[in-house]
């Protein structure tokens, strides 16, 4: 049965998300991949022939008579010498099916990204951060609870991060999705791949919303976190400690951060942060490099 007051934060496929102004850069994006697919299928079964007619010498060399396969030997070592050369050959084709970026932004997008990024830095380095994946309201009379909303939330790595289909000289921004694909931000647009297909996100199309969050911290307590006050487990209306449970206790609330990630295109993703302070600097930092994109025309 679907839970209709559950509110889910998940992106559309990825099929559906690029910027229209960025399907062209996509579909090149695509066949580059598609080729490169084709490559490696070649490469890997070359691989195999080259693995067996090394495997067939060996048993022919190790023979004590091996002098009566004398041409047989020969005709084997010269088809191996081939079978390397094609792998060689390959092997440099597949490094040459990546999409090279060159991404030219002014001084100043360049000065601003870079701060960005240096915040970000920022996020990675926190306690924990969270990919908020549902939020409910719960009626807080018949829960017994001080809470308004139970969510439910995974722990995620935040990271600087390369894409072996993408060649520029920035590295992405990599935000880890629990229920989807990794958000890869690059100076001009979102990169995220699924299977066989992939989105680019226009920066300019592209919304973070920043919130503090008072949350009942049922888990231990994040170091660089603050606790602003305490709820009873089982509470009253009022928030007041419901005597009726005579092992009752108190849970800390912790003030977080959220961004709210989200695109007319269909990116909608929620992050929760230990440390709030560095989530709303990097919003900020964000609203700042994509006003200046935008003035910049790019």
């Amino acid at each position: 049965m679907i839970d209709l007051d559950k509110i889910y934060f998940k992106s559309k496929v990825v099929g559906k998300l690029s910027s229209q102004n960025l399907i062209d850069l996509k579909n090149m994006l695509h066949d580059i991949e598609q080729s490169r697919r084709k490559l490696q299928e070649n490469a890997y079964m070359i691989n195999i022939n080259i693995k067996d007619t090394e495997s067939s010498l060996a048993w022919i060399n190790w023979f004590p008579a091996k002098f009566l396969f004398k041409k047989n030997i020969s005709s084997k070592k010269s088809a191996l010498l081939t079978l390397r050369d094609k792998s060689a050959e390959l092997d440099s084709e597949i490094k040459k099916h990546q999409l090279g970026l060159e991404i030219q932004i002014s001084d100043k997008l360049e000065s601003i990204f870079g701060s960005l990024s240096h915040h970000f830095n920022n996020l990675i380095s926190i306690d924990k951060a969270w990919d908020i994946t549902t939020s409910r309201r719960i009626d807080r009379v018949v829960e017994r609870t001080a809470a308004d909303n139970v969510i439910e939330r995974k722990e995620v790595r935040l990271k600087l991060s390369d894409s072996s289909k993408i060649l520029c000289d920035y590295q992405a921004l990599n935000f880890g999705n629990a229920n989807g694909d990794d958000l890869h931000i690059y100076p001009q647009f979102i990169f995220m791949e699924s299977n066989n297909d992939i989105a680019l996100i226009d920066i300019q199309h592209v919304t973070i919303d920043f919130s503090y969050v008072n949350f009942i911290e049922s888990e231990k307590v994040p170091l660089d976190s603050k606790v602003i006050d305490h709820a009873w487990a089982k509470s009253n209306k009022d928030g007041s400690r419901d005597k009726r449970f005579t092992d009752n206790y108190q849970i800390p609330i912790v003030r977080y951060g959220e961004l709210h990630l989200k695109s007319k295109s269909g990116l909608n993703e929620v992050y929760m942060f230990s440390k709030p302070e560095s989530a709303r600097e990097f919003k900020n930092l964000f609203d700042e490099y994509k006003t200046a994109l935008i003035k910049d025309g790019v």
